[in-house]
């Protein structure tokens, strides 16, 4: 089965229980194992009656593993709740695949911001731990279209947003002081920036948390395999 790689930030407490959790799945694999063995009595067979036997044992495992009743690394665990949590959120519909351009454009898509990654402005969040896993194929396209087709209301109307009231001179000072210096131009840059009133900025703000990633929905999956 194929799959697809994710880097996820979360909390450290989060990935310490989830931990416990691949633990005692793979404690549970090794008893079923066990069980499976003594059932087909396999101490006492030999030849090709054990090879069969063994490859039953082996089909009946990942039988068990695909169904989400067995799942001792985190990456069945993870797939397990993955799925899960996308039906708690109405995300197992059918949707149609992401267009090509979008999906091969670089960087963080409008609307995602600091609080997805670990961090808001400079000050770091308590997403401090990093999670690599690996999601099975299925379930992961699910998620990438899921999260996308979901955002994509809110994100369309974040880039009319952004073309009504531009970067702002925040982003345009906090973006010259990147680039090494503040020069002239950038203040009067900044000066004639139009500048988004208090409604403006709140529709922007509730657009933003209309935005799903990846991360986020892996991030519920996590907290809520360790429930």
């Amino acid at each position: 089965m194929s799959v697809m790689p994710f880097v996820v930030a979360l909390e450290p407490d989060d990935l310490s229980a989830l931990n416990e959790v691949v633990k005692a799945g793979r404690k549970a694999e090794h008893t079923c194992l066990i069980n499976l063995r003594k059932a087909r009595g396999v101490a006492s067979l030999r030849g090709k009656a054990l090879s069969e036997a063994r490859a039953e044992i082996r089909k009946e495992i990942r039988r068990l593993r695909e169904v989400g009743l067995l799942a001792g690394t985190r990456d069945l665990v993870v797939t397990r709740e993955v799925r899960a949590e996308l039906a708690r959120r109405g995300m197992d519909q059918e949707y149609p695949p992401i267009p090509a351009e979008a999906a091969a454009a670089p960087g963080r898509r409008v609307g995602t911001g600091p609080r997805h990654y670990g961090r808001i402005g400079d000050e770091r969040t308590q997403l401090t731990a990093r999670m690599h896993v690996k999601i099975a194929g299925p379930v992961a396209e699910q998620l990438t279209r899921g999260c996308y087709w979901t955002s994509a209301p809110a994100v369309a109307a974040l880039w009319e947003w952004q073309a009504r009231w531009g970067d702002g001179p925040e982003v345009i000072f906090r973006e010259a002081q990147r680039s090494g210096a503040v020069t002239l131009l950038h203040v009067w840059a900044a000066a004639l920036a139009p500048r988004p009133d208090a409604d403006a900025i709140l529709k922007k703000s509730e657009l933003q948390e209309q935005i799903v990633t990846t991360g986020d929905i892996i991030r519920a999956a996590v907290q809520r395999a360790a429930l």
